[in-house]
């Protein structure tokens, strides 16, 4: 008898600026999975918050004009998913697993990986805390810190400090990091709000810029010269799967939104596998082993470092890279369907030994406690 056909959760979009990109992710990801031992729910996520769900959104170009009248509005309730219309409710499914493709805030740190955990849904992305802690590059440093990979000098700014100490700030960030100096939100990806600043004056406009997308802004030091270098990993029967390395190219002093984007996704100008050198690969493999082991990730995720000479540098984790980073691991379509059948075994593999793990429940407080809402006494 054939198995069972898998109900598969496709979450796209998010609250985000990279709602757009996320949602080029998420439906190459639905379209991709194998309809014969899957049936994929691509799951929409509006910048407002919304959920939708439906046939329409299997298509990008149902996203032209916005998706309001073309889908159902969702919910995810009890581990199923349900479309929603005025006051009444209709079940769609009962969901196997779930995947991420979120990019950004309200996606891709650890919201949609909360809704999964929540209603008890198996995920085949990376989780809360992982998700979390690396939407933040400021955490992402101190993380990789620890565990003794390198980053280049850096100073933390939030905007409410920022308004009372601002000269401060700017002195702090030209003693520690100097110039010129990346300046970028702290919590956006696809290089949203980042600039490089070679003096005060472009330094205080620079974090003017980043603060209209987040409160709380990076400065970096520039590595000129510095070459970038991405390394993907995911996780297969419970060993850890390293991409070659990538130099993603571009003409700019960093890599664009157009860089990454507008000149067609995967085929943007790119050296793969990068020529660095052996022992430069082997470190920056290395290391996008050790975070994503220590750091407890699962899926795909993608690291991104900077290459200066012989001297590597890590930059950012994504956890949920565009296109899934799958052109890091095959260059077919079939090759990430097959992809996608490890994240999705892993995912439900990962739930079921978190299932089996204790819950105490009637530990006897309750009953301890005083009727009237715990007040003593008449009153």
């Amino acid at each position: 008898m054939p198995e069972k056909r898998k109900n598969i959760a496709v979450v796209f979009g998010g609250m985000s600026c990279e709602n757009e990109i996320s949602v080029i992710t998420g439906v190459l990801t639905a379209n991709v999975l194998d309809r014969s031992r899957y049936v994929p729910y691509p799951v929409y996520l509006s910048q407002s918050g919304k959920m939708y769900t439906g046939k329409a959104l299997s298509d990008v170009a149902s996203f032209r004009g916005g998706i309001e009248g073309k889908a159902e509005e969702a919910l995810f309730l009890g581990g199923k998913l349900y479309s929603v219309k005025g006051k009444k409710h209709r079940e769609v499914a009962g969901i196997d697993c779930g995947i991420n493709c979120c990019h950004g805030l309200g996606g891709e740190d650890g919201l949609v990986s909360a809704l999964f955990a929540l209603n008890r849904i198996p995920d085949a992305s990376p989780g809360i805390a992982a998700s979390a802690l690396f939407m933040d590059k400021g955490l992402t440093k101190l993380a990789a810190k620890a565990l003794g990979v390198r980053s280049a000098p850096y100073f933390r700014i939030g905007e409410a400090e920022y308004a009372k100490r601002g000269a401060f700030a700017l002195r702090c960030v030209e003693e520690r990091v100097g110039y010129p100096a990346v300046v970028k939100p702290a919590r956006q990806g696809s290089s949203i709000g980042i600039s490089v600043a070679k003096n005060r004056e472009e330094l205080v406009r620079a974090i003017g810029a980043a603060f209209a997308y987040d409160g709380t802004v990076l400065a970096e030091t520039y590595l000129s010269g510095a070459r970038e270098i991405n390394c993907a990993a995911y996780r297969r029967g419970g060993e850890i799967v390293v991409s070659e390395c990538e130099e993603p190219l571009t003409a700019h002093e960093i890599l664009t939104f157009g860089d990454k984007y507008l000149g067609g996704g995967k085929n943007r100008a790119r050296a793969f596998p990068a020529d660095i050198p052996v022992s430069a690969a082997a470190r920056v493999k290395g290391y996008t082993k050790l975070l994503y082991r220590r750091l407890g990730l699962r899926g795909v995720v993608r690291a991104d470092f900077l290459l200066l000479g012989e001297e590597v540098y890590f930059n950012e984790m994504n956890t949920v890279p565009g296109s899934l980073a799958y052109y890091l691991f095959s260059e077919s379509l079939a090759g990430f369907s097959r992809v996608l059948d490890e994240l999705i075994a892993q995912g439900i593999a990962d739930a079921r030994a978190s299932e089996r793990k204790k819950l105490i429940q009637n530990t006897g407080v309750l009953t301890s406690v005083p009727a009237k809402g715990g007040k003593r006494g008449g009153g």
